[in-house]
């Protein structure tokens, strides 16, 4: 027995295992079109995620922008910085996570 990567999602698994027990893969028994097949859908899934959470990402710019502008009146100067952080956070992460789903997609 050894370990071998798991055809669909690379992570380590025993040689005998019928089924990766990180992504649910079934390795014996399958065509090589199937294997194809559930890495297109790990990377697509993947890429989904990414895309969701980088939606996030513009929903916390927005809601910086708007806590900029509508704040309440008491501590006014604490609500202005914490509205900038979290435009800076939600930029940064956007820009973070676009770069990261290219790098996925040019694999």
């Amino acid at each position: 027995m050894s370990i071998i990567r798991c055809i669909v999602c690379s992570k380590r698994i025993s040689s005998k295992a019928e089924v990766c027990m990180h992504c649910g893969a079934v390795l014996k028994g399958t065509s090589e079109e199937q294997l194809e097949r559930a890495i297109h859908i790990q990377k697509m899934k993947r890429s989904r995620r990414l895309q969701s959470l980088s939606f996030l990402a513009i929903l916390l710019v927005a809601a910086g922008f708007l806590l900029n502008f509508v704040h309440p009146q008491d501590n006014a100067a604490t609500w202005v910085i914490v509205s900038y952080y979290m435009i800076a956070a939600g930029f940064v992460g956007y820009v973070a996570l676009r770069v990261w789903i290219m790098f996925l997609r040019k694999k």
